[in-house]
């Protein structure tokens, strides 16, 4: 784990259908009052938790920008609520980006030097669909392996699947099937596809096998948001979500990158480039999904990346459509 001081608490969070406190946890790396905007840090999910995407927490001793972290309410160490389990209608998009508000609220960072947000794959479904209600305060939006529609998302983990090996693919097709997730055969065709599109570290990083395993069904969140698998066949929540038609209202510089081998596929990610005003798109060659646990040079390439991005050492480069 990352030798950098941190400070960390627990911000109430009221929740109107919710009849006890709930809280989120956060966790801030730098210092709030140094005269810098900080950068929000939304991990992926659902069911993940904060320490997924630690490594941005760099961005503080390279690039001297605070950052501050927190677990979605119902992950990790915030307020779990496993009697909402199953439960579609309450654990919508509309949910986090509540919590959200309640963060930046929090911190009071609407105004004065405002905030940046940095949202990774689920992360970065949030991050858009906050962007688009124009927030006072946001100044920029990083967006890693991001998707404009959950249809869109669900298109590039399909296409993965059909360039693995006819075995791998009937073995995924037959478990979501019959949502079976106990044999060898998902278990290896899930191994396989894990290790291509989503990380492709050998051995897979401690911290990525401890994720998955907590997000195996039954899990309160994955289960209603995603579907009983990673794979979303039966999606929940978010099988409606599509905020295409939108991103037109996002006024800030926006960055986005992607892995030459990600799930989240350039098709998915053509949308958001053609359709944000000012957006800028970096594909890293030899990467997955989750780049900063593929190696010290693809991790550092997307650290300082975004750090320079933050620091706007580059001017910015308007999409075309």
């Amino acid at each position: 784990m990352l030798d950098i001081p941190f400070e960390e608490g627990y911000i109430p969070f009221k929740i109107p259908s919710i009849d006890k406190p709930c809280s989120t946890y956060f966790k801030v790396f730098g210092d709030l009052s140094c005269g810098r905007s900080p950068v929000i840090c939304l991990h992926a999910g659902p069911g993940h938790v904060h320490q997924i995407q630690i490594d941005f927490a760099e961005l503080w001793p390279r690039h001297g920008v605070p950052v501050i972290f927190y677990d979605m309410i119902g992950f990790g160490q915030s307020t779990n609520l496993d009697e909402k389990a199953g439960n579609q209608s309450f654990w919508d998009m509309s949910l986090f980006v509540s919590e959200l508000e309640n963060v930046v609220n929090h911190f009071r960072l609407h105004d004065d030097l405002g905030f940046s947000l940095l949202g990774v794959s689920l992360g970065a479904m949030l991050a858009l669909d906050f962007a688009v209600r124009k927030p006072r305060g946001l100044r920029l939006l990083v967006l890693g392996s991001p998707s404009g529609s959950f249809e869109d998302f669900i298109s590039g983990i399909n296409a993965r699947r059909s360039e693995l090996p006819p075995h791998a693919q009937e073995a995924l097709n037959e478990a979501c099937d019959k949502q079976d997730f106990q044999s060898e055969a998902w278990k290896e065709g899930a191994t396989m596809y894990f290790g291509r599109y989503l990380c492709r570290a050998d051995p897979m990083p401690e911290r990525l096998q401890k994720t998955l395993q907590d997000t195996k069904p039954p899990n309160t969140v994955l289960g209603a948001m995603l579907g009983p698998c990673h794979m979303g066949t039966r999606p929940g929540s978010l099988k409606t979500w599509n905020i295409i038609s939108q991103l037109h209202q996002i006024d800030v510089d926006t960055l986005m990158w992607n892995g030459e081998f990600d799930q989240v596929t350039d098709t998915c990610v053509q949308p958001l480039f053609q359709k944000i005003p000012r957006v800028r798109w970096r594909t890293f060659s030899g990467a997955s999904h989750i780049n900063t646990l593929e190696g010290d040079e693809l991790r550092n390439g997307c650290i300082n990346l975004v750090g320079d991005f933050l620091n706007q050492l580059e001017p910015t480069q308007t999409a075309t459509s």
